[in-house]
């Protein structure tokens, strides 16, 4: 007897990877230029040929079972595979540079394993990263790729989502029994605005601003006051008990998504630089 596992394609793995990233079949389906059944029969199917629910549904979301979390990773590293085969068809694609400006917070997180693995992957492709607190203009300033956290403007560019990075309001250990309103908030510009999203914080002005979360989370950790931090940089000194969380709830979820320019969309380069970005973030976030 076939096993259905045996009639999965590429493009099987490719759609939940999507979905596993989005969060939503309809974003899912727009994303993918289909109708909205289409992504819920091709989900269907997919589960039929696992042999296991991927997904708990909701009227508006989706979130991912165990076995959906364990799936999402291979579908990445299916997709991995896909692409450096596809690259490695391509003579003209083997060289060359790419440049990337990435946020430097990101960029201290992810920079060491993506350059380690795309120099194993594209030994050829001369890789340039630059880590930036400023919005890069990506055609103006001569970029191929952009990882940028937050909302997008609208743009002619194509932009991929990968993850979201979710903002929790983290204080020094020191101040764990404090009252919050006599704790000396250090702030990134913009973080008086999220703030005001809980209530028992709402109207604390910031005592120093720093334009760089990775020198916020050092400060916190020296014993400064509290700030906002993503999850990829504050859990770390979380567990070792050098910060805690000053409310239950995170402030803010910011989608973080790749830009790259529409005549760049079949560069094989560029697609594996983004999936191995998307992998990652997968694992820090």
């Amino acid at each position: 007897m076939a096993d259905r596992f045996d009639d999965l394609r590429l493009r099987d793995f490719g759609f939940f990877e999507r979905l596993a990233s989005l969060g939503s079949l309809g974003a899912t389906a727009r994303e993918l230029h289909l109708p909205k059944a289409t992504a819920t029969r091709w989900l269907q199917q997919l589960e039929e040929r696992v042999g296991e629910p991927l997904v708990k549904r909701t009227t508006r979301s989706i979130s991912l079972t165990e076995a959906g979390l364990r799936f999402a990773g291979h579908a990445r590293e299916v997709l991995q595979v896909g692409r450096a085969a596809r690259l490695g068809m391509s003579s003209s694609a083997a060289g060359g540079t790419l440049r990337v400006s990435v946020p430097v917070p990101m960029g201290r997180v992810l920079a060491g394993p993506i350059i380690a693995g795309f120099r194993k992957r594209l030994p050829d492709v001369r890789l340039e990263i630059k880590l930036s607190a400023d919005q890069v203009d990506l055609v103006r300033d001569g970029f191929d790729l952009v990882l940028r956290g937050g909302p997008l403007p609208d743009s002619e560019l194509k932009a991929r989502r990968l993850s979201t990075a979710t903002m929790w309001v983290y204080a020094s250990a020191r101040f764990r029994h404090d009252d919050p309103q006599r704790i000396p908030f250090i702030a990134a510009p913009g973080d008086e605005a999220l703030l005001r999203r809980t209530k028992a914080l709402a109207g604390i002005r910031p005592a120093v601003i720093v334009d760089d979360r990775t020198a916020i989370v050092d400060s916190l950790t020296w014993g400064a006051g509290f700030g906002l931090l993503p999850t990829f940089l504050g859990e770390a000194p979380r567990a070792e008990g050098s910060l805690v969380r000053l409310v239950k709830e995170p402030v803010a979820a910011l989608p973080v998504h790749a830009l790259y320019h529409p005549s760049q969309k079949d560069d094989p380069r560029l697609q594996i630089l983004i999936e191995a970005f998307a992998t990652q973030l997968a694992r820090v976030m």
